[in-house]
């Protein structure tokens, strides 16, 4: 557990790592928690290091561009909506990390290479939401009923090392830029790790076509 500070934040250094400062969970794939060795926690992000999860300077020697690409908007202008029985969906692909936990597991609602690509009516709201909700990037949510306000589950703040790919960020963990800026903060998201997204500090998918390894 992280505990520097109290406000959980994670601060993308300017071409270097990930700095966590608060109180943060920090977790392997199975769910045990990883002790970090110093604090502040510095988590590499240029997909180099020879002690992942964490910095070893390695950025330093590569020459790691960082630079931030991501769309700073508002997330409700990014999102399509598609109506279904007692279920919005809301879809912001900007953010996807092509995790395909949709469709792998509702192919019915979540059609690969269609478009639309999102079928609100394929399957009941029940078994939508439970799908959305292990969505890790929040590039997915929901609405119910009348409601256009996202439905999101209390989490305690975590970030999941995801075997193979990105940090997965559960809970209140707010992302800023070196200059204090920050991005509208989410419940759930995908840090990139791999340090090749064209959409940092997101993942984007790309350490899947770069077959980036944990370890």
């Amino acid at each position: 557990m992280v505990e520097q500070g109290t406000e959980p934040k994670i601060t993308v250094s300017r071409n270097g790592p990930y700095r966590v400062e608060g109180r943060i969970r920090l977790e392997a794939p199975d769910g045990h928690a990883i002790e970090a060795p110093s604090t502040p926690v510095l988590l590499c992000r240029c997909g180099g290091s020879n002690t992942k999860p964490f910095c070893d300077t390695t950025h330093v020697r590569l020459r790691f561009n960082g630079t931030e690409t991501a769309d700073r908007g508002p997330i409700a202008q990014r999102q399509k909506r598609y109506q279904g029985q007692g279920i919005t969906i809301h879809d912001d692909r900007s953010v996807c990390s092509h995790a395909g936990f949709c469709t792998d597991n509702l192919a019915q609602v979540f059609k690969l290479h269609q478009e639309p690509w999102i079928d609100p009516l394929g399957a009941t709201a029940e078994a939508i939401s439970a799908v959305i909700r292990q969505c890790p990037s929040g590039a997915l949510s929901y609405s119910l009923g009348d409601s256009s306000e996202p439905v999101e589950e209390r989490s305690e703040p975590t970030v999941t090392v995801s075997k193979d790919g990105p940090y997965w960020l559960k809970g209140a963990v707010q992302v800023r830029s070196p200059d204090g800026s920050t991005y509208e903060p989410r419940n759930r998201s995908a840090l990139c790790r791999c340090g090749g997204s064209k959409n940092k500090p997101f993942c984007d998918g790309t350490h899947w076509h770069i077959g980036f390894k944990h370890g």
